[in-house]
C-alpha cells in the first residue's frame, strides 16, 4: 500500500445522552483528510433517534427534537457512513475518546443486524494526554482554546471532526504515534468492553482466567515484576484499565494498560507435555 493513497477520517456523534445501550445517535459528522491535512472529502448526517434527547446532552448540542423528527432515521444514515469509511486497510479513524464513539456507532449496527466494521479508531485524548500532561483537562474544546483550534465554533459533529483534525495533526499525526496510540475496534457495547488493538495476549488470559507477570510503571510496588489475574476491561476517560486480582496484595485492582512496560501470559503447559 502506497504512504499515498491512505487517508484519515476524524469523525464525531451527537447522541440523545451517555449511554450506548440505550441512547441513540442524533448526528455523524466526518472529515476525510491526507497526509498533508488537505481535506478530501466531508459527511454531515442528521440522524432520527426515536426519541427525545436527554435535556443536557441538548443543552450540548442544541439540536431540537422537533428537527430530528423530520430526519432519516439510522436504518438509512448509516449504510451511507459505512461506504463513507471505506477500506479499513487504507483509512484510519480518529475520535476523541474514541471507546465512546466506537461503543455507540458499534450499538447503532447491532441493533441493525450489520457486522462490524474492521476499522480501528485512534484516541486522539489518549495522545493528548500523553502529547500535553501538563494541562488540567483533556477535554476537546479545552485542548481547542489551549492550541487555537477554532475554539468558538459550534458543538456540533462536523465541527468537532475538524477540532479533532487539528489536534491530531498539531499533536505530529502519525509520526507523532510512536506506538503510543489506543486503538478501538468498533464493537457492540451489550458484551464486556474490548481491549484496544495490539492487546489480544491480555484479552485471551481475560477469557482463559489466565495469570499474566506485568512490569508496571508507576505503582506502589515499583517497576519490581508481578502477577496479575485480569478478569475484565474498563473504559474511563481515555484511559483503559484491565480489573484484575493482584496476586502480591490478594484482591482486585485496576492496572492502568499505559502503565503496563511489559507483560507476559503465563499459560498452562499443553495436555501431556513435560511439566519442569
Amino acid at each position: 500500500m502506497a504512504a499515498a493513497d491512505r487517508t484519515w477520517i476524524a469523525f464525531d456523534l451527537e447522541t440523545t445522552g451517555l449511554n450506548p445501550k440505550d441512547d441513540r445517535i442524533v448526528e455523524i459528522g466526518a472529515v476525510r483528510f491526507d497526509g498533508t491535512g488537505r481535506e478530501v472529502a466531508v459527511f454531515e448526517r442528521l440522524v432520527n433517534p426515536r426519541r427525545p434527547s436527554h435535556p443536557r446532552a441538548r443543552a450540548v448540542h442544541g439540536i431540537d427534537d422537533a428537527v430530528l423528527a423530520k430526519a432519516p432515521p439510522a436504518e438509512a444514515v448509516l449504510p451511507e457512513f459505512l461506504e463513507f469509511l471505506g477500506d479499513p486497510d487504507l483509512t484510519t479513524l480518529l475520535a476523541h475518546n474514541a471507546s465512546f464513539d466506537a461503543a455507540f456507532l458499534g450499538a447503532e449496527l447491532a441493533r441493525l443486524g450489520r457486522a462490524m466494521p474492521g476499522h480501528g479508531v485512534v484516541d486522539t485524548l489518549a495522545l493528548a494526554r500523553r502529547g500535553l500532561p501538563h494541562l488540567p483537562s483533556h477535554r476537546l474544546d479545552g485542548l481547542a482554546r489551549h492550541l487555537g483550534l477554532d475554539p468558538y465554533g459550534p458543538h456540533r459533529a462536523l465541527a468537532d471532526s475538524r477540532r479533532v483534525m487539528s489536534l491530531w495533526l498539531a499533536l505530529g499525526g502519525e509520526a507523532g504515534l510512536q506506538g503510543r496510540a489506543a486503538v478501538f475496534p468498533i464493537h457492540d457495547p451489550s458484551g464486556p468492553p474490548p481491549p484496544p488493538r495490539g492487546w489480544e495476549s491480555l484479552a485471551e488470559a481475560v477469557s482463559r482466567g489466565w495469570p499474566v507477570r506485568v512490569v508496571y510503571e508507576g505503582g506502589s510496588r515499583g517497576d519490581a515484576p508481578r502477577t496479575i489475574t485480569p478478569r475484565r476491561f474498563a473504559h474511563r476517560g481515555g484511559v483503559v484499565y484491565v480489573v484484575s486480582l493482584c496476586h502480591i496484595d490478594a484482591k482486585e485492582k485496576e492496572f492502568r494498560l499505559d502503565r503496563m512496560r511489559a507483560y507476559e501470559v503465563v499459560r498452562p503447559p499443553e495436555p501431556g507435555g513435560n511439566v519442569g
